[in-house]
């Protein structure tokens, strides 16, 4: 009547779905899909369902395994009350609750290896799940009580980049997952949410959410709602509380996050020049930001910039993206700036002109450049290295031999345009 306790919850994937009678539950859930577990009890456990399944199912116990490793303390030690190192998971939870702990403890750790205890990480999980709730008030307060209908046909060039970004997301977060990549996956989700979404989207939105034209008003509302769905849904594995919170806060169809299903990728068409271009306005909008905070100005100073790609030839950007400009950083695009007194920045496929009137510290900019051009010169060999390896070439995955080709040809066309704006400073002093 006693079994040996390994002994008996080997028996643990058939037992407890009531064998040995035939039951539905035994019928749909065996053999179970994946098994989470310690490395530490892999001969005392997994092993023992294994053989107990075989010699009583005759079948296996679970499709996968995956093996965690242990939570050690700061230092890499196993906690123990020797020691008295030991974490209480209550007390996590009571400062800073369950989700920022889920979130730290699954997203963190790689499959199979050990994972200290971040104090600081935990704070970095705690303040994520803030910024996620701030930006869900922010959707909460555009769209009100009613569920915004998107209408793919009438989407800005900003909608457009972020719901771009979103089905990339998806995909990568999807196969991750299937593959048990927790900590990739929170990493994806992490600068997603936090950069682009967060960072980038929300404030470029209060661009379009002003606007004249009231179908980019609402299909900016229905945007907002639609990327927050879906970032709710990849992370409500990680964060089951604060997720669910948000989405019953939200205009919702089903009666709790758990009945929802995966999210899907919206489909619009979305052609390279818009990429481009909406690349290049991001990267005119950091560059103008920098130049401010270097030059000691007001953010809101106004600026004239004009664009000009690799040949020379002016950029003219669409009337969506000049105002994208003139909103997030004051910055006005012209064809011409008409004066000599002008400051230079390589961004993303062009080169940008900023009217400075005697801002411009000549010798600490040639300094500047001469820098960038070292570094820039320093990467090319680096990947040209890489790319002129035979081993690397052959053995190395194909999407990383195509990313090195990528940098390479980016930091050749980079150093061409740096050393032009270079010889533009040579020639005013």
């Amino acid at each position: 009547d006693v079994l040996d306790t390994w002994f008996s919850s080997a028996l643990w994937p058939f037992s407890t779905l009531g064998w040995p009678e035939s039951t539905d539950d035994l019928a749909r859930y065996f053999p179970n899909d994946v098994l989470v577990t310690g490395y530490d009890i892999i001969f005392f456990w997994v092993a023992r369902m294994a053989f107990q399944t075989r010699y009583c199912m005759k079948n296996r116990p679970f499709k996968d395994v995956l093996i965690h490793g242990l939570v050690r303390d700061s230092q890499g030690r196993k906690m123990s009350k020797s020691l008295g190192n030991g974490i209480d998971p209550m007390d996590v939870i009571e400062d800073h609750g369950a989700d920022a702990l889920r979130f730290f403890l699954t997203t963190n750790s790689t499959p199979g290896l050990d994972l200290r205890f971040d104090e600081k990480k935990m704070e970095s999980s705690w303040n994520f799940i803030n910024k996620i709730w701030n930006a869900a008030r922010y959707v909460q307060m555009q769209i009100g009580d009613t569920k915004p209908t998107l209408d793919v046909d009438c989407l800005s060039s900003v909608d457009k980049w972020i719901l771009s970004r979103m089905d990339e997301v998806l995909d990568h977060v999807s196969m991750n997952m299937e593959k048990y990549e927790f900590a990739m996956v929170g990493n994806e989700l992490y600068s997603f949410i936090w950069n682009d979404f967060c960072s980038w989207y929300i404030e470029l939105s209060k661009a379009t959410l002003y606007s004249e034209d009231q179908a980019v008003v609402q299909n900016t509302k229905a945007v907002l709602y639609t990327v927050l769905e879906a970032i709710l849904k990849m992370l409500s594995p990680f964060m089951p509380f604060v997720t669910e919170e948000i989405y019953l806060d939200l205009p919702h169809d089903k009666e709790s996050m758990n009945l929802e299903t995966w999210p899907e990728k919206v489909n619009f068409t979305y052609t390279n020049e818009e990429k481009d271009e909406m690349a290049l306005t991001i990267s005119a909008i950091q560059a103008v930001r920098e130049t401010k905070t270097e030059y000691g100005m007001k953010p809101s100073e106004d600026l004239e910039i004009s664009l000009h790609d690799e040949q020379g030839n002016f950029v003219e950007l669409s009337k969506d993206s000049k105002a994208i400009l003139d909103k997030m950083c004051h910055a006005h695009v012209v064809e011409n700036l008409n004066s000599d007194d002008v400051l230079s920045r390589t961004i993303e496929k062009a080169v940008m002109t900023i009217k400075m009137d005697d801002l411009v510290d000549l010798e600490a900019e040639k300094e500047k450049l001469t820098k960038e051009i070292e570094h820039l010169e320093k990467e090319i060999k680096r990947a040209s290295g890489m790319l002129s390896n035979p081993n690397f070439v052959s053995k190395a995955p194909e999407a990383k031999v195509k990313q090195e080709k990528e940098k390479l040809a980016s930091y050749q066309e980079k150093l061409e345009m740096t050393k032009a704006q270079l010889n533009e400073i040579l020639k005013k002093i």
